[in-house]
């Protein structure tokens, strides 16, 4: 076992994590005398690790050597420093719901951490996961998915599909049968009393203080923000056309850039 901490946070997603890496990344000189702080920043490790989780989750067969040598590269990393490292992204729990044909919540988590503590031994990570009320996680993931997963079905197919996907405290429990309880803390997203100091719980948990992380420089602004109803709508109905790739990402952006030129409500059904 090595003395050095690590703390793998691994989503989920919808939570939070988009605007926990911009304020992370906002304050990293002024963490770094504490913190070893590794969010997904462009051409980073952990970026390309999110990535690999996420395929691994949908066809483990196919990418669990990229999984297992992305985690070889991150055990190398970790040696030679002492202090708290907080490896942070969304996609480690795996593909969210509404991807492909991902229905459940996190169903090979299990296997994900199993090579988490194989590969990154001696080193035994604390893992963190941030939920929210089951409902309106839900909805945020549907929103999500429309928007970037090309799911084509209405919130009401999706809650349907998925409404016999298991519950926080089952991916929890999962979680502690695997490390033991010791090793997993569960915070909600609901319990963040400063939106523009997001992660605080996080934070804590890492050894800061209440008065250290109010020093810290706040957010302004959101990020990552659902599309309103016309928007989404609109979206929703142009994953039925199933566009080129390329092509739908060029209508995707101009639909998120460009929301107010959406009503505020659903579109119209089209007629044949």
């Amino acid at each position: 076992m090595s003395s050095r901490r690590v703390i793998v946070h691994i989503g989920a997603q919808k939570t939070g994590s988009t605007s926990l890496h911009r304020f992370l990344s906002r304050n990293l000189d002024a963490l770094a005398a504490r913190l070893d702080i590794r969010v997904p920043s462009k051409g980073s490790l952990t970026r390309e690790l999110g990535r690999t989780c996420t395929l691994f989750s949908m066809r483990p067969a196919k990418h669990e050597t990229d999984l297992v040598a992305l985690l070889q590269q991150v055990r190398a990393e970790l040696e030679g420093d002492d202090r708290v490292c907080i490896i942070s992204h969304e996609n480690i729990c795996g593909a969210m719901m509404g991807r492909s044909d991902v229905r459940e919540a996190f169903p090979r988590l299990s296997e994900i951490l199993r090579l988490f503590e194989e590969h990154l031994a001696p080193f035994e990570p604390d893992y963190v996961l941030y939920t929210r009320n089951m409902q309106s996680w839900k909805r945020s993931v549907h929103n999500q998915a429309v928007k970037s997963d090309s799911y084509a079905g209405t919130l009401e197919d999706f809650l349907q599909e998925t409404a016999r996907s298991r519950d926080w405290d089952a991916v929890q429990s999962e979680m502690e049968d695997l490390v033991g309880p010791k090793r997993v803390r569960v915070f909600a997203l609901e319990d963040e009393t400063t939106l523009d100091r997001p992660g605080r719980q996080l934070l804590q948990f890492a050894g800061l203080s209440d008065a250290e992380i109010d020093t810290l420089e706040p957010l302004a602004g959101r990020s990552n923000q659902s599309l309103n109803p016309g928007a989404l709508e609109f979206m929703r109905q142009l994953n039925q056309l199933a566009l080129a790739q390329p092509a739908r990402k060029q209508v995707a952006e101009l639909i998120k850039n460009n929301q107010t030129l959406f009503a505020d409500g659903p579109m119209p059904s089209q007629k044949a």
